[in-house]
């Protein structure tokens, strides 16, 4: 029977042919082009298949000369048992995993792999650069048959290319979530953040909004891509960008710039804002509430992400797909795991209204 992934038929074959000596010891195995035609597949799937046979001990491959039998097998009978006992292992690296809106990711992403016989190796970064090196060195170590990664403060260069090259020349098939690290050609599922800040904007300016300010943390590609949509719709407007109502944070001095008086003396200027999510878009209203502003009366709000906050605190929101997105994701790298090329996926976004925005008039 044919194995759900293609790869999978080559390593079997493989397997059978070394233990019935049709390849014996030290000598030279099949090449790719040879293996790709054989099979009718592409080269990303006999290289996956001949990194499982590397990790499994098969096979070793030397640069510039090609795939060899390894010279010391064990024995047939423990070869079929490991054969019989290898199983599908995809990793996940997240920042967070257990609050906001990770767990309707993580869960979009378990329901696939479940119904696919995939077990899934999960780690956290903490949204620590350090946090995602030791994670990309733990996936390393597992010979995994799939990665999928939502980067750490992907605004910034990323630190770990070394990491993520070693985890391409072992040909695993590799996604970015939520957002991507530019330097690296990789696919990627987000939602479109540039349409996402655009979205919230316009519809600050069409309730008569001409005040606008933002809120972003300057680490996050997606807060980039929110702001330059947050850019682009006031500027189709003739809208001029007003610097000193822009306030950008650090993960460590967040709380710091929203309680500071800088920041609550530019809101004083401004009828609405623009937060980089729901969870800055609330604890702003805490801090207003505190300083004796009311929402929406003194400050309309907009957030993104359309997060359990948002509903409990009826804030106008952004959707972000969450589960949505895990599902995708999944179903993209099982498919790069079967040989496929990856792709780019954008979400459009979807606004929900809610009592945080009130019209303005001139």
């Amino acid at each position: 029977m044919a194995s759900i992934h293609k790869y999978m038929d080559i390593v079997d074959w493989a397997i059978e042919q070394i233990a019935s000596d049709v390849f014996k010891p030290k000598d030279k195995f099949l090449s790719e082009a040879a293996l790709g035609e054989k099979f009718n597949c592409s080269r990303q799937t006999v290289r996956r298949a001949l990194e499982v046979l590397k990790q499994q001990g098969y096979v070793t491959r030397i640069q510039g000369s090609g795939t060899y039998i390894s010279p010391v097998l064990r024995s047939t009978r423990i070869q079929t048992a490991e054969k019989k006992v290898m199983s599908r292992t995809v990793g996940l690296i997240s920042t967070f995993m257990d609050n906001y809106i990770f767990p309707s990711i993580i869960r979009g992403i378990e329901s696939i792999f479940s119904s696919n016989g995939i077990a899934l190796q999960l780690a956290s970064t903490s949204n620590l650069i350090s946090g995602e090196t030791r994670a990309l060195q733990l996936m390393l170590d597992r010979h995994l048959d799939g990665l999928i990664v939502e980067p750490t403060r992907s605004a910034l260069p990323c630190a770990n290319l070394d990491l993520y090259h070693t985890i391409e020349k072992r040909s695993i098939p590799l996604l970015f979530i939520d957002s991507f690290y530019p330097e690296l050609s990789i696919p990627y599922i987000t939602l479109d953040d540039v349409k996402a800040g655009y979205m919230a904007t316009k519809y600050l300016i069409s309730r008569g909004h001409r005040d606008i300010a933002g809120i972003f943390p300057h680490s996050n590609r997606q807060a980039h891509l929110r702001y330059l949509g947050y850019v682009k719709a006031l500027t189709e407007q003739g809208i001029a960008i007003q610097d000193h109502c822009v306030f950008w944070h650090s993960r460590e001095n967040m709380q710091q710039v929203l309680h500071s008086e800088q920041l609550l003396e530019g809101l004083m200027e401004c009828t609405a804002v623009l937060c980089y999510n729901d969870s800055t878009a609330v604890m702003l209203i805490d801090i207003l509430k505190q300083n004796n502003r009311q929402i929406p009366d003194d400050l309309s709000v907009v957030g993104i992400d359309n997060s359990e906050l948002a509903r409990i605190s009826s804030l106008t929101s952004v959707v972000h797909p969450a589960e949505k997105l895990g599902e995708a994701a999944a179903n993209m790298l099982l498919s790069m795991m079967d040989g496929a090329e990856g792709e780019n996926i954008l979400f459009p976004p979807q606004l929900i209204i809610r009592t945080s925005v009130k019209d303005v008039t001139a």
